[in-house]
């Protein structure tokens, strides 16, 4: 009967332990990935917008660094993406009290929200910029006056090889490295692991 009333008392102990360590994981990490809906659904969106930002950047990055060949239709339609979602649009997702947890925004980004303002707008006008460069591929006097990169070699092989080399000016390199000092300088000063 003892034995039984130990087991029974243990038995009790660990699914209440378990409960408490379920539920405090659920707080911290349920909100913004589990339920789309409720108190997180503006995080949850705010960092699909973010993550879609990310890839953008770095097929952006890949085209201008070499990695993949240059498509300038490509290029000017991620841009123009980027350029439609920043600004205005981004803020609405960053309204007052929607840091929930697991959430990567710091603390005092609705603080300095002016600052994180700017560099919203600052991040839209840069795309903004750089979608009017890549539209048209520099003239020959452009050329001569201030040079070109070409972005990559054509491969002979694989998926991108359907695509030309293409030069890019040099106002289009100053303009997606606007656009990416913007958004690492916004992300070094808001952005945390936990806080």
């Amino acid at each position: 009967m003892r034995a039984m009333s130990t087991k029974i008392r243990l038995g009790g102990a660990a699914a209440i332990a378990l409960t408490l360590v379920s539920t405090a994981n659920a707080w911290w990490y349920g909100d913004p990935w589990y339920r789309p809906y409720g108190s997180g659904a503006v995080t949850y969106e705010r960092q699909n917008l973010m993550r879609d930002h990310g890839w953008a950047m770095q097929d952006i990055a890949s085209m201008f660094e070499g990695r993949r060949a240059f498509d300038r239709d490509e290029a000017v339609r991620l841009v123009r993406e980027l350029e439609a979602t920043l600004g205005d649009d981004m803020l609405k997702n960053f309204a007052p009290g929607t840091r929930v947890a697991g959430s990567r925004a710091a603390p005092w980004l609705w603080r300095d929200f002016g600052v994180f303002r700017g560099y919203a707008i600052g991040a839209q006008q840069a795309a903004k910029e750089l979608g009017g460069v890549l539209e048209q591929p520099p003239t020959s006097e452009e050329l001569q006056q201030q040079g070109a990169w070409m972005t990559s070699r054509h491969p002979a092989m694989g998926r991108w090889r359907h695509l030309s080399d293409d030069l890019v000016s040099l106002q289009a390199i100053q303009a997606y490295t606007r656009l990416n000092a913007n958004c690492h300088s916004c992300h070094a000063m808001f952005r945390g692991w936990r806080w």
